[in-house]
């Protein structure tokens, strides 16, 4: 536990003297507290002034941010990972009674409990979405994207500064409660490619009181999260070697 903890103490160090790491950090709390007290804000001051009424599109604000967090906290330890690349610290750690495995390990557990812990404060303090059980479905599939998109970029970029780059494309994780909510019937297939698709849906079809298709989106989602998440760390593994 002590590897671990000695870790931690120095991911915390680096996060905080490096802006871009300390924003992925307080971006999911901000975006919470923006749910809680900013969202209610907008709703009003809208209406007040241009007869808009946001309320309307609680469902894909909700999903929006939900899928936002995992996106933070994968990119807070995928740019963690290439910058102990860059430095070389990767192929030490594999020398040490840490191993590779261990390290992969930690590397993977750190943003899934980050997510999870975020994810869980957001779904429940935000007034956002109602908290019923289902939602432990959604929770466990953003728990997964996490880790999914830290590998994303740890495994296809060669340093931070590709790692930045591709964070951007990255974005487009973040189309998938755009489908659920705007595309159209059988079309929305098209959005079933985006691993972000799958715990937008399960949130929608949850607020909308529907347990028996969230569960069998659930299952769907979890088969596609797995096989992506198995995909990146051979990819990963691969690229160490």
């Amino acid at each position: 536990m002590a590897k671990y903890k000695a870790l931690m103490t120095k991911d915390l160090q680096h996060a905080l003297k490096d802006p871009v790491l300390m924003a992925d950090m307080i971006g999911p709390l901000v975006l919470i507290f923006l749910s809680r007290f900013g969202f209610p804000i907008a709703v009003h001051w809208l209406d007040m002034n241009y007869s808009f009424n946001l309320e309307q599109y609680r469902g894909f604000v909700a999903s929006l941010l939900a899928v936002t967090i995992p996106m933070l906290t994968g990119m807070l330890t995928g740019l963690l990972m290439l910058d102990e690349r860059d430095e070389n610290m990767i192929a030490y750690y594999a020398v040490t009674p840490l191993m590779h495995k261990g390290y992969l390990l930690y590397r993977l557990a750190l943003p899934t409990l980050l997510c999870i812990v975020l994810s869980a404060i957001y779904l429940q303090w935000s007034t956002m979405t109602e908290f019923r059980w289902e939602t432990l479905y959604a929770l466990l599939l953003l728990a997964l994207e996490s880790p999914m998109f830290s590998l994303f970029l740890a495994a296809f970029s060669s340093n931070k500064v590709e790692g930045l780059a591709l964070s951007k494309i990255g974005g487009l994780f973040i189309i998938g409660p755009v489908v659920v909510h705007f595309v159209p019937g059988a079309w929305q297939a098209l959005g079933a490619l985006f691993p972000s698709y799958w715990p937008a849906k399960v949130l929608d079809l949850t607020m909308h009181n529907e347990p028996l298709p969230v569960f069998v989106y659930f299952l769907m989602g979890l088969v596609l999260h797995l096989a992506c998440l198995y995909f990146m760390v051979t990819v990963f593994k691969n690229k160490q070697e």
